[in-house]
């Protein structure tokens, strides 16, 4: 279109003789071209996907991969020397229809290859850094030559076909580098080099590429690539070679310092080696399990979901069951210090635990002692985790089925009655429990009243939870926190979203705030609903050797409960006089009570069938949709409707901004398209330079009657001024004059 109204701009077109002289010059098919820009695709792409792998010492079918990036880049290049836009387009729609169908039937080989490749570079980043740990991504399919070779094609098939369209018209040196060498820069990063033959086949396209970008080739560039990849060739080859020889990679290491820039890096790359991608998301993103006093300041809460703890215990009672872990003393303005440091602490709750023994003792109607056994199957938790109220003094240590693992066995004395203990619990509380820093007084004073604390410690309990609940959000993604403040006057007065460990730090300063002594705890918090539905009866144990004495849910049975990280949760204590340390969950979406009625082993039984029913559903959905999605026809027929969809989206968007140009520009619009299709076509009509010569030749060649009238109403539209003209009649004459020439032209 820009050819046709260059006349427009006061620009001279060159002559056109030159232009039809390269043209009949030019063969229609150069097979030679097209296998020449065929290997340089390869290069690049091999290059890349295969120095990654090698870098890391990956084992693959190198054959099989390389033949596959091969074979697929000569098709495509073969297919668009052609120069016929229907044709290339319809064969880039298969290519891409069947590349869809083997990605999505064949998912779980590529997803195994994929972090089969994560899994060595961490491995690589963790012996590099010289960290231990970091858990590592298990794999649906095991075969690892399989599957990488699998992956290293799928990447090889995308840069392929990227390459192909870049290549069609412009050769652009950066943005080839960016598609490639980024592949390199982490295992360069971790000193880990790939091997001399793919870097040869990188620099040499890089040459070529550069080549070509230098000496500005636009047409043809697919006959000019041969001479660019010869050149490209000899002077990596020669790079390599000589780089290889003079500075081996022990030499290099040896002379080059470690760079400092980088090693002030190293921190964020330990993370990366711990976490992996998700550690580039930390601000910080934390996983399930304990924050250690961490407010963490993050982005999200990701719990994977893996067992941490093992309890086997009798369920005595509806209510959730707390496990204490982390107890926290002074609050920093980001972090709870450990109260554990504080001799004066009585962090295991040993008066409460001796007092309600002593009530057992006394009355076991309304005090009853039980047995539990939690043993700890993450190595990375170093806590012990502490029912409500244990005996502190019968603690012991267990013996347990696991290869790893700490068991530990508590006798403790739950709470299962409103039973007073004044006479039994006394002594005075350390003054660290009611102090309100300095850098959230402020803020915890306003929310006191925006609350309308008042009253008895179990009514500001109340109070502060129904505050929480109406005012505030509970999410495990509370943002990005840019500083300025304390995290809990942030949460308190911007921020107002988060999850328990921001509500129960809250909580407790309210608490404070209204002289009530609070601390703040962290542990494992499990329901009764995770108990009947997910709870295992261990059949071979007496209930008798575990419990004893009042529970309101009646004689039950020794239970085994699987606890995972993303049920790690954070809440209050408070000391009563008449009780002692007291357990208060604040937090929203932590309220646990249960609605259930039915008894325990109705609840347990009824648990069991709803999970094996939910099971079986879940695996007729699974079935159905692997069906489904496997089928050929159901894949292409998708694939095809989501194809249709886009292109008649595109033709309404298209065909809407056209509607809102003005009539000149429409009729313009109309001719560009009808010169541009036999310009494609016809190499006599493309030297034509003037509206007068193009109509001529329609006359001619097109067998189609042009009127004079429509011809000067032409002119005038390009050279003449603005005026009142049937600009639509206009537009609707010139496509039925195309439409009459591609059918006379077609049949000729």
């Amino acid at each position: 279109m820009a050819e046709h109204f260059a006349f427009l701009r006061g620009k001279k077109k060159e002559n056109p003789q030159v232009e039809l002289t390269e043209t009949t010059k030019k063969k229609k098919y150069d097979i030679l071209a097209a296998l020449s820009k065929a290997l340089l695709v390869f290069m690049l792409s091999f290059g890349a996907v295969g120095g990654f792998l090698s870098a890391y010492d990956m084992d693959y079918n190198r054959l099989i991969c390389g033949a596959a990036i091969l074979g697929l880049s000569m098709l495509l290049c073969l297919i668009y020397e052609t120069g016929r836009k229907w044709f290339t387009n319809l064969c880039v729609i298969g290519i891409f229809l069947i590349y869809a169908y083997v990605a999505v039937s064949q998912f779980w080989i590529l997803n195994s290859g994929a972090y089969a490749v994560i899994n060595q570079m961490y491995e690589a980043a963790q012996s590099y850094l010289g960290i231990v740990g970091g858990g590592l991504y298990s794999l649906r399919v095991e075969d690892t030559y399989q599957t990488v070779t699998a992956i290293a094609i799928f990447v090889g098939v995308v840069l392929d076909i990227l390459f192909v369209l870049r290549l069609q018209y412009k050769a652009s040196l950066p943005r080839t580098v960016l598609m490639t060498f980024t592949l390199y820069l982490v295992p360069i990063y971790f000193e880990r080099t790939p091997e001399l033959f793919y870097l040869f086949l990188l620099l040499a396209g890089y040459v070529a590429i550069g080549i070509l970008q230098c000496g500005n080739v636009r047409t043809h560039i697919s006959g000019q690539v041969r001479y660019a990849l010869l050149v490209g060739m000899v002077v990596s080859a020669a790079v390599v070679l000589l780089f290889g020889a003079l500075l081996p990679k022990v030499r290099y290491r040896g002379m080059v310092p470690k760079n400092a820039s980088k090693a002030e890096s190293e921190g964020s790359a330990v993370l990366y080696a711990q976490y992996g991608v998700m550690a580039l998301l930390m601000n910080q993103n934390a996983g399930g399990g304990l924050n250690e006093g961490r407010l963490l300041q993050n982005i999200s809460v990701t719990p994977n979901n893996e067992t941490d703890l093992i309890v086997r215990y009798t369920p005595y009672s509806m209510e959730p069951v707390y496990l204490k872990a982390y107890t926290g003393l002074r609050y920093d303005g980001s972090r709870w210090t450990d109260a554990s440091q504080n001799q004066d602490a009585d962090i295991f709750l040993s008066r409460e635990g001796r007092a309600r023994r002593k009530l057992y003792e006394q009355d076991s109607s309304k005090q009853s002692r039980g047995i539990m056994e939690v043993i700890n199957v993450d190595p990375n938790i170093e806590y012990v985790f502490w029912p409500y109220y244990t005996d502190t003094e019968s603690v012991q240590r267990m013996e347990t089925d696991r290869e790893t693992g700490l068991g530990v066995r508590y006798t403790y004395y739950p709470v299962v009655s409103d039973a007073i203990l004044a006479d039994y619990v006394g002594g005075e509380v350390d003054e660290a429990y009611l102090e309100v820093p300095a850098v959230c007084r402020n803020a915890v004073q306003k929310a006191c009243k925006a609350a309308g604390l008042s009253g008895t410690p179990e009514q500001i309990a109340a109070q502060i939870f129904r505050y929480f609940s109406t005012e505030f959000s509970y999410t495990l993604r509370p943002g990005f926190y840019f500083g300025g403040m304390d995290y809990i006057s942030y949460f308190l007065e911007r921020n107002k979203k988060g999850f328990c460990t921001h509500f129960a730090s809250a909580g407790t300063m309210l608490f404070r705030s209204m002289g009530i002594p609070a601390r703040y705890v962290e542990g494992y918090v499990f329901t009764y609903t995770d108990v009947v539905t997910d709870g295992e009866i261990l059949e071979n144990e007496a209930y008798e050797d575990y419990y004893d004495g009042y529970s309101p849910l009646g004689e039950t049975a020794l239970v085994e409960v699987e606890v995972p990280d993303a049920q790690a949760h954070a809440w209050v204590e408070i000391y009563l006089p008449d009780r002692g340390w007291t357990l208060v969950d604040v937090t929203p979406a932590a309220s646990l009570d249960e609605e259930e009625t039915e008894s325990f082993w109705d609840a347990i039984l009824s648990g069991s069938a709803r999970n094996r029913a939910t099971e079986d559903q879940a695996q007729e959905a699974a079935d159905y949709l692997e069906n489904a999605l496997t089928g050929g026809a159901g894949i292409v027929g998708i694939l095809l409707a989501a194809v249709i969809a886009f292109w008649v989206t595109r033709w309404c968007i298209i065909r809407y901004r056209e509607a809102k140009l003005p009539g000149a520009e429409r009729v313009k619009l109309e001719y560009g398209r009808m010169t541009d299709m036999l310009k494609e076509r016809e190499e006599t009509f493309a030297v034509l330079t003037t509206p007068e010569e193009e109509l001529n030749w329609i006359r001619e060649w097109g067998h189609v009657e042009v009127p004079e009238s429509l011809q000067k109403e032409l002119y005038q539209i390009f050279f003449g001024p603005e005026q009142e003209r049937d600009y639509e009649g206009i537009r609707r004459q010139l496509i039925r004059i195309r439409k009459t020439v591609r059918r006379n032209r077609s049949k000729s």
